[in-house]
């Protein structure tokens, strides 16, 4: 009997153990369910009965110039914060919010349903820089929607407006695509980043660390107080090569000159251009300017999506950086290239004639001099001072279309110079049989070969890589890399990381073809075709080497380049100035490029300029009337007499004839007489696509 009670009492107590284990098992398994399956999702439904963050955003980081001069700051605003799951769960707060943000509610539901359910529970900003009328608006409804708040927030702030918009860039709210690839460093929906330029490239330095603060609230959402607030860091500050007088200076000279070539010539279609400043020593930018442009503080805040479609839409493309992303035909300004390209492979020297007679020997009127009587009898010196057609054709027919390609992409054409900045800049082209076999036609004209040797046909240059070639020129052969930050600094000061001029590579030209086209270079603005554009500029002082370039395209008028360096004998500055529909390199370009020699020189400015002084020579009807010079006979240009008056010239370099000009005007072709009595070496060629 006893055997029999302990043997019940055994089946039972196994009964409760088995019973007691399998209990525990569902409670552990339903624990693990709870915390680890569903640990996420319960952990933020507790937080929004308890506790919820607000993300104190951090003031991204200032832009300063070389100087210290400051050109992009911070300003503090206001934003609308709301936390998503109580507006999903509220369709009245929906309503109420998309109508007084003007944010369409199937918008701000897809915003939200692409959040992790973690950050639902948190507050989200949905509109920055809104308006007082809107904060009070809010502040009003927040009974009633718990779940909307404001909160003070740093936006970006332009105070130069559009000056140096490209360089700068702009920021703006991250997208969907750009979330995906950055959720891992902390971003979120609402943030806001750097969309081109500056603010693009240097996003990470730039952005700073965001502080929170927790609030305890109620069980409608309502707060009671702070629980927890850690600060943010500020973002690190960018110290730039830039020099803001010269980029002030840069942006007001190009803008009023495209408004006076606009008024006072027949370039009525003149309003785009670059201007860029290099100090050839080390690389460094001291100004960039790309016209038209933009004004980045359209982007901060409440968007005028109007104003905003009107740019996009714009034919003359504003938001393109024109320094880095514009391909051009760089026309007489490559004519260096060719020149150099003769020298190295010695098919021509200093003492070589030329006889120019207005049109080429082998190709004739297909090929022309800008100068329909000629240049005469003149030498590579004179050929690239007053930029003889003729006297290149012939050194391209000896060097050919294989050996000018191989020096143009010495001097770095083709391919990126390695400028840090968002988007990144385009290569550029330089063809030759080899190329046009691949892409076009297997065959390859002779007259291809003189076109490519003045800079038309299959040559694509950025100005930023034609500035380069002209810093190769002046400091001896140096490539360096161009920069745009020295050093990048905490707010206290602390140097972060500083950048220093980086040699890319060296070439090495010949002593004396360095020499030779240096000094075609300084004729060309002393007394060849950029004479008219530097009259009465202090050249003893203060000696200017540059060359003007015209390239016709095909629908358009010129565009006009002239790229240079200064002082001639200890080059510290290069100024490349290239102007869209702007007639000739002497008239559109080579007056902008002067006026930043005066600014930098500190020289007194000059009077608003006169036609007849931006051409290539002094008023016409003041210089003395003189003969032709027969070109059988070896004068030097700078000797040689010719008429007073000039007939009305057609002077393409290719097919098409330069367009005509009164015989009464001084014309954009023609070079001051009272120095020299060669009187109307043109201050540019008008070549023809």
């Amino acid at each position: 009997m006893k055997e029999q009670v302990l043997r019940s009492l055994e089946r039972r107590f196994k009964f409760f153990f088995i019973l007691i284990i399998l209990v525990f098992a569902v409670l552990l398994a339903r624990l693990w369910y709870l915390q680890i399956v569903h640990g996420e999702k319960h952990y933020a439904e507790s937080l929004g009965n308890f506790g919820r963050q607000i993300r104190i955003a951090a003031p991204r980081g200032n832009i300063y110039d070389r100087h210290g001069e400051l050109l992009v700051s911070n300003r503090f605003s206001h934003a609308v914060s709301v936390v998503p799951n109580d507006l999903l769960k509220n369709p009245e707060a929906l309503a109420f919010l998309s109508n007084l943000l003007e944010i369409p509610a199937e918008e701000l539901t897809g915003r939200f349903e692409k959040l992790r359910s973690s950050e639902r529970e948190q507050y989200v900003p949905v509109k920055h820089d809104v308006s007082p009328e809107v904060i009070g608006r809010v502040l009003e409804a927040r009974l009633d929607f718990p779940g909307v708040t404001v909160e003070k927030y740093p936006v970006r702030s332009y105070p130069l407006g559009e000056v140096a918009a490209h360089l700068f860039g702009h920021i703006g709210e991250i997208n969907q695509e750009e979330l995906a690839k950055m959720r891992g460093l902390g971003y979120r929906l609402g943030d806001l980043i750097g969309k081109m330029g500056l603010e693009k490239t240097y996003e990470t330095y730039l952005r700073g660390t965001d502080g929170f603060r927790i609030l305890q609230v109620d069980s409608v959402g309502q707060h009671l107080q702070v629980l927890e607030e850690i600060g943010f860091a500020p973002g690190q500050n960018l110290r730039l090569t830039l020099d803001l007088e010269l980029q002030l200076e840069a942006e007001k000279a190009l803008s009023e000159h495209l408004v006076w070539l606009r008024e006072n010539t027949e370039y009525t279609s003149a309003r785009s251009g670059v201007v860029l400043a290099m100090d050839p020593r080390s690389g460094a930018i001291l100004a960039m300017v790309s016209y038209p442009r933009f004004d980045p503080n359209i982007f901060v805040g409440v968007t005028d999506q109007e104003v905003l479609a009107g740019l996009f839409q714009d034919p003359l493309r504003p938001f393109t950086n024109r320094v880095t992303r514009e391909g051009y035909m760089p026309g007489s300004t490559f004519k260096p290239v060719t020149v150099i390209a003769a020298l190295e492979e010695g098919v021509t020297g200093p003492n070589q004639n030329f006889i120019c007679t207005g049109m080429d020997r082998v190709h004739g009127t297909l090929f022309k001099c800008w100068k329909q009587e000629g240049h005469g009898v003149l030498n590579l010196v004179e050929g690239l001072a007053y930029s003889c057609n003729m006297v290149l054709a012939e050194l391209s027919r000896e060097v050919g279309p294989e050996g000018i390609a191989k020096y143009a992409r010495l001097l770095g054409f083709g391919s990126s110079t390695g400028l840090e900045l968002h988007p990144l800049e385009i290569g550029g082209l330089v063809g030759d049989p080899d190329y046009k076999r691949k892409t076009r036609d297997p065959r390859w004209y002779p007259i291809e070969t003189v076109h490519l040797s003045v800079g038309q046909g299959f040559i694509q240059v950025t100005p930023l890589q034609l500035a380069q070639a002209f810093m190769v020129i002046a400091n001896g052969g140096k490539h360096y890399r161009p920069w745009v930050v020295q050093r990048i600094e905490t707010v206290d000061g602390r140097v972060v990381k500083e950048f220093s001029p980086e040699v890319t590579r060296e070439i090495h030209l010949k002593p004396s073809t360095l020499e030779l086209v240096r000094e075609g270079l300084e004729k060309a603005v002393s007394m060849g075709t950029a004479r008219g554009a530097f009259w009465g500029f202090p050249l003893d002082r203060f000696p200017v080497a540059g060359k003007t370039g015209t390239a016709q395209i095909h629908g358009k008028e010129d565009f006009a380049f002239f790229a240079s360096y200064a002082p001639a004998d200890q080059p510290e500055l290069v100024i490349l100035v290239a102007v869209e529909e702007g007639g000739s390199g002497s008239l559109g370009a080579a007056p902008v490029a002067r006026r930043l020699y005066e600014a930098y020189f500190g020289l007194k400015r000059r009077a608003a300029p006169k036609r007849e002084l931006l051409t290539d020579e002094a008023p016409v009807e003041k210089a003395p009337e003189e003969k032709k010079a027969p070109v059988e006979k070896k004068v030097p240009v700078e000797k040689t007499p010719v008429e007073k008056k000039a007939p009305v010239d057609e002077a393409p370099v290719e097919k098409t004839p330069g367009e005509e000009v009164p015989v009464n005007e001084s014309s954009a072709e023609e070079t001051p007489v009272n120095e020299s009595p060669v009187g109307e070496a043109p201050v540019e060629e008008t070549p023809a696509e």
